[in-house]
């Protein structure tokens, strides 16, 4: 890789240093503001003081809430530990935050496949409860507004709502170009003389870019956007875990049982006109 290349590719990583954590700052003021508006509308007054809590149809199984638990636990820990490898933010750790994130990062690829696994093929498989259909996406300006404070009518489609479906999506698909890029980092050569970067995108990436160490260097690119990424969504899921929906938290957690209702009350208010209340299709 020649010199000049070299600078502007340090350029661009210094770059995407300042643009990222200047947006993280952005979506911490914007939380500060969403939660003062809970306050202002009388939503918090009704969550915390009057027990006003969205109603719940079922109770989250107990594999889900464990897979949810190592991931929750795991993306944290890889973010911490991806964050010091490329900061240092104390000597002496390095070693051992490397192989800190080289346990979680299989640990969170493991789950992530029995996640999947249990979705499509086992008993209770609940695939179903993501899909996005034609009645999620109408409902989706509705969502969109209660959220925002600009409306109190919330509507309940399915068990999940568009916008937690669509996050789910996203974030699915997130973790495997997480994963796909993580190993594709990994240069020593363990599988019959290959590394997993010789494996994954020497042959190709490689060859289309003049350099394996070039294409190297655009996966740790990618890799570092999407742990930032990762950083900006569990940050606001912490958030909204903690003022939409304590009951769900608490019950994720083991620390009380979920009280659970007949009917179609997960929403704080039924569907606008227009907007059935109904199974997503």
């Amino acid at each position: 890789m020649c010199m000049g290349a070299l600078m502007n590719l340090t350029e661009l990583n210094v770059w995407m240093d300042v643009v990222f954590t200047v947006l993280y700052a952005v979506v911490i003021v914007v939380l500060m503001i969403h939660f003062m508006f809970d306050i202002i509308t009388g939503r918090f007054q009704k969550k915390w003081f009057k027990g006003e809590w969205p109603d719940h149809e079922h109770a989250i199984p107990a594999t889900p809430k464990v897979i949810h638990f190592i991931h929750m636990v795991g993306i944290v820990l890889l973010a911490i530990s991806g964050m010091y490898i490329c900061f240092l933010f104390f000597e002496g750790g390095r070693i051992a935050m490397r192989y800190l994130h080289y346990v979680m990062m299989i640990a969170v690829t493991i789950t992530l496949f029995w996640r999947l696994w249990y979705a499509f093929f086992s008993k209770a498989k609940d695939w179903r409860e993501f899909t996005v259909g034609r009645k999620d996406m109408a409902s989706l300006i509705a969502v969109a507004k209660f959220y925002a404070y600009l409306s109190n009518d919330k509507p309940h489609i399915a068990k999940y709502n568009v916008m937690q479906k669509l996050v789910y999506l996203v974030f699915l698909v997130l973790m495997f170009a997480q994963a796909f890029t993580g190993f594709a980092l990994v240069v020593t050569p363990f599988i019959f003389g290959f590394s997993p970067r010789d494996l994954l995108i020497g042959w190709w990436l490689g060859a289309l870019l003049g350099s394996t160490d070039l294409a190297g260097w655009w996966m740790r690119m990618i890799h570092y956007i999407i742990n930032w990424l990762f950083i900006i969504m569990v940050t606001a899921h912490f958030y909204l875990s903690l003022t939409v929906d304590i009951p769900c938290s608490l019950d994720f957690f083991g620390l009380k049982k979920l009280d659970i209702k007949d009917g179609h009350g997960h929403g704080d208010h039924p569907a606008p006109a227009g907007v059935p209340v109904a199974e997503a299709e």
